[in-house]
């Protein structure tokens, strides 16, 4: 639903607004299964499980996707600090 307002902006007619909202949508969420399977089935290939890819790789680039998603969060709410 974050891109009704860039999608109203396009002059779509009324009646194909929310066909055009849910297939957009539908597609942004395959796309995104597709790259999340992609990365597991490549990182579970090429890296066996061990305690230092997880300190090293994994638990930052989780805190570094977890602030952004933060940041992004407050910004679009409106709040300022």
């Amino acid at each position: 639903m974050g891109f009704a307002g860039a999608l109203k902006e396009l002059g779509l007619p009324r009646s194909e607004f929310l066909t055009a909202l849910v297939t957009f949508n539908l597609g942004v969420e395959t796309g995104q299964l597709a790259v999340i399977g992609v990365a597991f089935l490549t990182r579970g290939m090429a890296v066996p499980q061990s305690r230092m890819v997880r300190g090293r790789i994994i638990v930052p680039a989780s805190l570094a996707i977890a602030c952004i998603a933060v940041y992004w969060t407050v910004e679009r709410s409106g709040f300022r600090l």
